[in-house]
């Protein structure tokens, strides 16, 4: 299925860059103590650049690219800036429970096979950010510090797999916009398993909440097996990501370059990749609109 929206891009200006560094963050700071207030800024290029991202990524495009050039910029100044950045646009939440706003993603020896897809060189498992949260992150940011061979970053947008799933067997549709269970990985306290629809129809369309293994490991975990009816609907839209996977939208994150997207709207992934000379090492920040949703 071929890719149906373009992802924009914007380049934010030296001078703009310069303002952005403004606010200084120590680099020892603790990945859960990074300040969440908005960035005090009345410069128009920083405010232009804001309503015309948070304007795209409400509307038809789903997400962004953001590029800065890195030159002259250390590891921590390519964080603060797009930290400051980022604040300017959205609300900054914790991505577990353990309080991190800003996490690192890169390759760690033995992450666990369950969880942490972020940090193994898994490809595939298409899915969407934030599903163990209490609240489901608005918008999800990537940024990258350097980068391996391969590891494009995919986004699809939900209306085009649902319309093609829809086209196959309506049911499936409707199976997933059933509540299902979740396994939150004890992100959620007092709290195992979190029931929740895979796809939600709203006055702005459809929704997405998916991380197939989460839902398979919640089934397991209550000791029942996964429903014939939903085990078909996630065997199809699986087949139906992939193969829009070939056609998607990817992004190679460079060192400077930026991807935010609707988290409720956009399944992402990854292509494989290799490290060998260089590391593939981003960074990831979750936000909320202050209105409670980026429509």
């Amino acid at each position: 299925m071929a890719t149906e929206f373009t992802i924009p891009e914007f380049t934010i200006p030296e001078s703009a860059a310069e303002a952005l560094l403004t606010r200084e963050i120590d680099a020892e700071t603790p990945l859960d103590k990074w300040p969440t207030a908005t960035f005090p800024t009345a410069g128009t290029e920083i405010l232009a650049l804001r309503d015309d991202i948070v304007a795209a990524i409400r509307k038809d495009a789903g997400g962004v690219v953001v590029r800065v050039a890195p030159e002259g910029l250390s590891d921590h100044d390519i964080s603060t800036l797009y930290w400051n950045f980022f604040t300017a646009l959205f609300r900054p939440v914790p991505q577990y429970s353990s309080g991190e706003l800003i996490y690192p993603v890169e390759v760690k020896a033995g992450a666990a096979a369950t969880s942490h897809y972020s940090n193994s060189n898994k490809t595939g498992n298409y899915h969407t950010d934030g599903t163990l949260l209490p609240q489901l992150p608005d918008v999800a940011f990537l940024f990258g510090l350097s980068a391996a061979t391969g590891g494009e970053t995919l986004l699809m947008d939900v209306e085009n797999l649902v319309e093609r799933l829809a086209e196959i067997d309506p049911a499936h549709v409707a199976e997933l916009s059933r509540p299902v269970p979740f396994d939150v990985k004890d992100q959620m306290a007092g709290v195992k398993i979190k029931r929740q629809p895979v796809l939600t129809h709203t006055d702005h369309g459809y929704e997405l909440r998916y991380v197939r293994m989460y839902i398979e490991q919640a089934f397991a975990a209550e000791g029942t097996p996964v429903p014939p009816e939903l085990q078909a609907a996630m065997d199809e839209f699986d087949r139906v990501s992939a193969a829009a996977a070939v056609n998607a939208e990817a992004v190679l994150l460079e060192r400077g370059v930026g991807l935010l997207w609707d988290n409720r709207r956009m399944l992402h992934g990854r292509r494989p990749f290799q490290e060998t000379t260089t590391h593939r090492r981003l960074r990831r920040v979750y936000g909320v609109q202050e209105d409670g949703r980026a429509k």
